[in-house]
């Protein structure tokens, strides 16, 4: 097949869809595929680079109001329209970008079968953008999703959400799937791994792996973290953006910034407990994969969390600071096994299945099943 992925970013820009795209992107092209993908270029330099096609955008409303929605130059769309044209299938991401819009537009004109992966429900961005948010899901965004000749996501309260907004359709779900490097390593290993972070051999060791951006609770794991500190409790921050600042000085942390994802799998393992007090999330990948490596989590009770992990081993659902701050604690003093939590998420989260579903969806829509 002649396949073309739509959205909004590519590595290396940090964020869960970049990181599904490319492991969807190498596993079809591994099977013989001729998979296209375009995207924003930021923050990479614009052009052309074998099948990956970086477009020149303005990124004013992520840099500004923590809104991943960058606006394509001129030159992106048209070579968004000829792409279209040369390809059998469509693949976009997320109903309200404004690559997946147009893309949809596109389809129509030229009658290229259009799937859509909707990624996340309703994201708390707080005051008028979650009105607004609102208001472009239930108009723009049912369009859009109407007009896909097949809709899948991976988290049942995706589904539930979308019912609700008024998407006939039911959406489908293809769980994701990961590497085979995010697995459990041995104990020995971990002095060594963390030694090669710049982390201290032995302690307690929490790990936020996130966008810093407030709907990832930045300043949840700050109070947290001021509670911890003096307990010996050392916390490893790794993302950036714009909330930065609000780490820095904080006790008893590390601040690694933008850790490459093909190190991510040891740094969870490094760690002996993941913090993630997020919201508006689909599932992160985050989660997925520290759970595949058998690191335990503290998370928050976002819906995400309630539909897809509230029975897994080592996962606690809780809220409020002095809650997230005792789960730490307790997961800390006794942690569930590693291979235990690991093996939960295998059974769920495969990748050649992942790759199957999707290759299988795209093939039936390319046929007009």
């Amino acid at each position: 097949m002649r396949i073309l992925e739509v959205s909004n970013f590519m590595p290396p820009h940090p964020g869960g869809i970049e990181v599904m795209v490319d492991t969807l992107f190498q596993g079809l092209r591994q099977r013989g595929h001729d998979v296209r993908w375009i995207a924003g270029a930021t923050p990479a330099a614009p052009g052309v680079s074998g099948p990956q096609v970086r477009v020149p955008a303005w990124n004013w409303l992520e840099r500004n109001l923590h809104v991943p929605m960058p606006v394509w130059a001129p030159s992106g769309w048209r070579q968004l329209h000829a792409l279209i044209r040369e390809v059998d299938v469509v693949h976009a991401h997320d109903c309200l970008y404004l690559s997946s819009s147009v893309a949809a537009a596109l389809c129509r004109v030229h009658r290229k079968p259009l799937l859509i992966t909707q990624h996340v429900g309703e994201v708390p961005y707080g005051g008028v953008l979650d009105t607004v948010q609102g208001v472009a899901y239930r108009t723009l965004g049912r369009a859009v999703l109407t007009s896909a000749d097949e809709v899948v996501t991976y988290s049942p309260h995706v589904q539930a959400y979308f019912a609700r907004v008024g998407v006939r359709r039911p959406l489908r779900l293809i769980p994701l799937g990961f590497e085979p490097r995010f697995q459990p390593l041995p104990e020995s290993e971990r002095p060594r791994v963390r030694a090669s972070f710049g982390l201290p051999p032995t302690g307690p060791l929490v790990l936020f792996a996130a966008r810093l951006v407030p709907k990832k609770g930045v300043d949840l794991v700050i109070r947290v973290q001021q509670r911890l500190a003096a307990e010996g409790v050392r916390l490893v921050v790794a993302g950036d953006g714009p909330l930065a600042p609000d780490i820095a000085g904080l006790p008893g942390t590390l601040h690694l910034r933008q850790v490459e994802h093909a190190r991510m799998h040891e740094l969870y393992a490094a760690a002996d407990v993941l913090l993630l007090p997020s919201r508006g999330e689909g599932l992160p990948l985050t989660l997925q994969e520290g759970m595949l490596t058998g690191l335990p989590a503290v998370v928050s009770t976002d819906p995400s969390f309630v539909a897809n992990v509230a029975q897994a081993p080592g996962v606690t659902l809780v809220e409020g600071a002095d809650a997230l701050t005792q789960a730490v604690r307790d997961t800390l003093a006794s942690p569930p096994p590693r291979e235990h939590v690991a093996r939960w998420g295998r059974e769920r989260w495969g990748l050649e299945r992942f790759v199957t579903d999707y290759e299988r969806t795209l093939e039936a829509l390319t046929r007009g099943d």
